[in-house]
């Protein structure tokens, strides 16, 4: 039996609840740089002695297009040239809210996640976030940091948004707190299109002995919408409402599971998934597949990939939440972006806790501090959720 424990879920109650600590965007049991296993509050502390404005500023030539964001994750073009933004919110402030994590520490639950939408972002810079959908279920810790909840979001070619919420068990939720939302492929507005999370406990495509669901990233396309289960390592089709399995995602170790956290359709209509890998060094991958989930083509040697973006001529761009700290720098500051040449040729670009990245006439774009609150991570206001803007 591989390990269903997708090392995702710091500090978080309601993340061990969303598949078994599956929960994408914490830093448990990840090693960085060296130090020993980051983990709930003692991980927040110690992040925050190590960053520094000034140390995040020399990360990189990037403009910020919009910050104050709320655990960004999945980011996407939309259909008039803008991009929206998929935030996994700050769980809740209330104390009332919060539950026991155990080791974790408290998981805080609320309706505190967003969808917000920038237009021309070519040109944008530094702008307050607009929301254009509040009020989706949310669960981080005390702090506001490593939240899970309204994770994906796309826009379809026909016009209708789509959001992905994560999975939270009922009796982990506090009452009035969106668990009605929980695991659901919603709209905008919040309706109802498919469960995807009862896709895995009906049917367990994997097989293992484990069953979790983590819905994490959606594709919607013309006809059908594809979503990424990172707690299932599967990906599940649904036309009008319905369900069946698009894809089981390939593993080859007997300790660890794929964990797909993001899936896009490239300039060639392929379809390119993005695998954590439970945040094993080099062992995360990119999977290209045919529009009827045939496997392609697999690229490899990442680590813990959070977005995948398809540039018209071809090369790949990898956000790696944990990728580019040498194991001598105590002070690195992870996440990474990788750039594959289409001759294989790879160079990268530091960006602290990317995620969602898309690429459109010379510009790159990538969700900044992935795990931060609004108000900011480890105490630094300057460390908000932000999308960063890239000439290519």
């Amino acid at each position: 039996m591989r390990n269903k424990g997708k090392c995702l879920g710091a500090g978080l109650a309601m993340v061990t609840a969303l598949s078994a600590g599956a929960a994408v965007g914490s830093p448990a049991s990840a090693r960085m740089a060296g130090s020993d296993d980051l983990t709930g509050a003692s991980a927040r502390s110690r992040l925050a002695d190590h960053y520094t404005a000034a140390s995040v500023r020399a990360l990189a030539d990037h403009e910020v297009v919009v910050s104050g964001l709320d655990n960004p994750r999945q980011l996407v073009w939309d259909n008039g040239g803008g991009i929206r933004i998929a935030e996994a919110g700050h769980g809740s402030y209330k104390p009332e809210n919060c539950v026991s994590g155990g080791p974790e520490g408290e998981t805080c639950i609320g309706r505190t996640g967003k969808i917000s939408r920038v237009v021309n972002p070519g040109r944008a810079t530094d702008r307050e976030p607009y929301r254009i959908a509040r009020g989706f279920l949310s669960g981080a810790a005390p702090d506001g940091t490593f939240a899970v909840g309204s994770d994906g979001v796309d826009q379809g070619p026909l016009g209708r948004t789509f959001v992905q919420e994560t999975y939270a068990p009922p009796d982990v939720l506090p009452q009035g707190t969106g668990g009605r939302q929980s695991g659901k492929l919603l709209t905008l507005d919040k309706r109802i299109v498919a469960n995807i999370s009862a896709y895995e406990f009906r049917h367990n495509p994997d097989g293992e002995d484990d069953v979790h669901s983590n819905p994490y990233a959606v594709l919607a396309l013309k006809e059908h919408q594809l979503v990424a289960d990172a707690g299932a390592d599967a990906i599940i089709k649904v036309r009008d409402g319905k369900k069946s399995l698009w894809t089981v995602l390939p593993g080859d170790t007997d300790e660890v599971d794929p964990v797909p956290t993001s899936i896009v359709q490239g300039p060639d209509n392929l379809i390119y998934v993005g695998t954590l890998y439970s945040l094993q060094p080099d062992k995360a991958r990119v999977l290209q597949y045919s529009r009827d989930g045939e496997l392609l083509r697999t690229w490899r040697r990442f680590t813990s990939v959070t977005g995948v973006a398809v540039g018209k001529g071809g090369a790949l761009f990898v956000s790696e939440l944990f990728g580019g700290c040498p194991p001598d720098d105590p002070n690195c500051i992870p996440g990474r972006v990788v750039r594959i040449a289409p001759d294989g040729t790879r160079t990268s670009v530091p960006v602290p806790f990317p995620a969602g990245l898309v690429v459109r006439k010379g510009n790159l774009f990538v969700n900044a501090w992935s795990i931060a609150p609004a108000k900011g991570a480890f105490g630094n206001p300057e460390f908000s959720g932000q999308v960063w803007r890239f000439e290519m």
